[in-house]
């Protein structure tokens, strides 16, 4: 069963060096109106420097079939993000959205739950993702 919680980015600007997503985040449980009204917002931004964007790694498999024909297979591992020490260092800006929850530095939660997944999308589709959506 779901909690309620859930969170929604979009891409809004994108240059050679940096890009700027808007967020939003509700909760179900204050009521379906409240929650329909701050998805709506987009209140909160994240600037992510390019650099943070890390890439795969990319495994090549060559596998033999009984008829003596080979094929080539190519696999994604995805690698760890380090997105908490990046927004240390400055590389991840957030602006929180009017409904966070926010962790003990101050960071909204879900934020850093749309970070994750943002990451993961993209070493998954070897592409910046214009949106994505969270819900739990």
């Amino acid at each position: 069963m779901s909690m309620g919680y859930g969170a929604y980015l979009e891409k809004a600007l994108e240059d050679d060096t940096t890009v700027l997503y808007y967020y939003s985040c509700g909760n179900v449980n204050e009521g379906l109106e409240r929650y329909n009204v701050m998805m709506d917002k987009h209140d909160g931004e994240i600037i992510i420097d390019k650099t943070c964007f890390v890439e795969p790694e990319i495994h090549v498999k060559v596998k033999k079939s009984p008829s003596g024909r080979k094929k080539t297979f190519e696999k994604r591992i995805l690698v760890d993000v380090p997105y908490e020490k990046y927004i240390e260092e400055g590389l991840i800006r957030i602006k929180n959205a009017s409904g966070c929850w926010k962790s003990n530095n101050g960071i909204d939660i879900m934020a850093l739950k749309l970070l994750f997944k943002l990451f993961n999308m993209y070493q998954e589709e070897g592409k910046i993702p214009d949106k994505i959506s969270w819900f739990s």
